[in-house]
């Protein structure tokens, strides 16, 4: 006898996933009598997948069965000037009526919800929120490369998600706008940017590089146009001289972001009269990072600077604190009284810090401690040494009251979100991030006093190097974000102890693979300081702990010129 030919069945997820997990039989009711009776949260009205072939018809029971072009049936169509009225007005500051004066008695883009309040916002915001559009027609190149930089690049430029990265936020808007020479200059620097870091990661890296050299000589002759314009834009010219910086960081190959720094500071000091940082927030985020540059820039040279802050924590001996003349090129231009008075207005505005992990007081702290360190070398306390006993007697006190408050409260940047409700989306993880980073940038602060002013051996910070990379491996740990650059790399120099030192090479691993240029050449400076100090510990009494090996020296052997940012 033939056996009958097997049935064929229909493949469905039909009922609720519950009874399908258990394999118990559904009635399909919402909710069903299994779950009811169970007491279970029945999820019959989640998602049902068919298999159907490509060719064959599948009548829904749910939504799938709704038109949405019955939606507009009864209603003409919309002139296509009236559909683009509409879609600006989703993001406009304005009223419908104030947008467009005719009555348009449907909008199928009613649904969204209008933008919060940007009262605060100067006229240029006011632009931004508006957007803009490309008058060039951009290559599909140019379109790759603003992509990546808005949804890479400008990620990485902070450590860690924040609605209010101004590189994500204000930069692409105002170049997009692209009518004035510093728009068009901005532009370009950020197509130069996305392609520096793209050629890194190892995206077609001969055309990435001839790309962003090509984007780089445009930018600086649309910035060269903007400078010689009178009354050109203060925000979208500076924003412009340090986007060419960072490329220039970026590309890993050049020492001349030190010339942008100097041109970006001289074109501020020639507007500081007006207090430019104060016409919007993206005038006040990119005076701040230019001197958040400037401060980090300083640890980084080794010869003898006048002071970039005035500092709380220097006592009245200013005319006997004269610094010496410079040798070799000037990382930044002479402070005069113009200089300090300029940075200390920026330093008060809120928030000072924030886009690079840190806090305005700790970067005072970092100043005070260049400044002195450059003192002390031109023998500026030479006749008054417990003047340097005071003042890191004042900069330890201030440490230790922010490791404790940082440690026992949120040390988010609360002032600086738009609305609450995008810190309920970021939750509690960015809260831990920021305390990851600020212990990061606590311990680093303690390590570059106690070598830059006590000059101590690695042994006597040892502790702050292992308390250091404990807070960078549990930021790892939880994100993915580009942590600081500046507190791993003062904590990896002073590593000596096989913990530490691998620590500091998981570190290095995962900073590489942001396609940053300037990682390499960190990571050669602090290998070169490691093999110096196992060098010099081979056949001699110290151990490697009391081995204290200056990585300025180091960098400056190597033919390095880097910025720690």
């Amino acid at each position: 006898m033939r056996a009958s030919p097997p049935r064929k069945r229909r493949r469905e997820f039909t009922g609720c996933w519950r009874c399908r997990a258990r394999k118990v039989k559904c009635d399909q009711k919402s909710p069903c009598s299994v779950c009811r009776r169970l007491g279970l949260e029945c999820d019959s009205s989640s998602a049902r997948l068919v298999w159907i072939n490509g060719n064959e018809s599948y009548r829904s029971t749910g939504r799938r069965d709704m038109h949405c072009e019955r939606t507009w049936a009864k209603h003409a169509p919309l002139e296509s000037d009236v559909v683009d009225s509409l879609i600006e007005q989703c993001d406009s500051l304005g009223t419908a009526e104030e947008q467009w004066p005719l009555a348009v008695n449907y909008n199928p883009f009613s649904v969204f919800s209008a933008l919060p309040s940007l009262s605060l916002l100067s006229n240029i915001n006011k632009v931004l929120a508006k957007g803009g559009t490309d008058a060039t027609h951009p290559t599909r190149e140019d379109k790759f490369l603003f992509h990546h930089y808005v949804d890479y690049v400008a990620a990485v430029m902070m450590p860690f998600e924040h609605p209010s990265n101004p590189w994500k936020l204000y930069y692409p808007a105002v170049s997009m706008q692209y009518s004035l020479p510093e728009e068009k200059a901005l532009y370009h620097a950020l197509l130069s940017h996305a392609a520096f870091n793209l050629a890194h990661l190892g995206v077609n890296k001969a055309r990435m590089m001839w790309l962003a050299a090509r984007n780089y000589n445009t930018s600086i002759q649309h910035l060269n146009n903007s400078i010689q314009t009178p009354g050109s834009g203060y925000s979208g010219t500076l924003a412009a001289i340090l986007t060419l910086m960072m490329a220039e960081v970026y590309s890993g190959q050049s020492s001349k972001w030190k010339h942008h720094l100097q041109g970006a500071w001289a074109f501020l000091l020639q507007s500081k009269h007006t207090e430019p940082w104060n016409e919007s927030h993206f005038a006040c985020f990119s005076t701040q990072s230019l001197l958040i540059v400037r401060i980090i820039s300083g640890t980084c040279s080794t010869s003898s600077n006048t002071p970039i802050l005035p500092s709380d924590f220097q006592p009245p001996l200013n005319d006997m604190l004269t610094a010496s003349k410079s040798t070799g090129f000037d990382l930044l231009p002479k402070a005069s009284n113009s200089d300090l008075t300029c940075s200390s207005s920026i330093l008060s505005t809120p928030q000072f810090g924030f886009t690079i992990g840190a806090q305005g007081s700790l970067l005072e702290c970092i100043s005070t401690i260049t400044t002195v360190s450059q003192q002390m070398a031109s023998g500026a306390f030479d006749r008054a040494p417990f003047e340097v006993d005071c003042i890191v007697s004042k900069i330890l006190v201030r440490l230790e009251y922010h490791r404790k408050q940082i440690n026992e409260t949120t040390p988010f940047y609360s002032d600086s979100n738009p609305t609450s409700g995008e810190l309920d989306r970021l939750g509690t993880q960015v809260h831990d991030l920021a305390r990851y980073q600020l212990n990061a940038f606590i311990y680093a602060i303690y390590i570059y006093l106690y070598r830059a002013l006590l000059d101590v051996p690695p042994q006597r910070v040892a502790t702050y190097v292992s308390l250091a990379f404990q807070n960078i491996t549990a930021f790892y740990a939880r994100s993915r974000g580009n942590l600081s650059l500046w507190p791993a790399f003062i904590a990896a120099v002073e590593a000596y102890t096989e913990r530490d030192m691998e620590s500091a090479r998981a570190w290095l691993e995962q900073s590489a693979r942001f396609g940053l240029g300037n990682r390499l050449e960190v990571k050669r400076i602090i290998e070169e300081v490691w093999r110096r100090r196992r060098e010099a510990h081979i056949g001699k009494t110290p151990d490697q702990s009391r081995i204290g090996i200056d990585w300025r020296e180091v960098a400056e052997d190597l033919g390095i010129d880097i910025l720690l940012v």
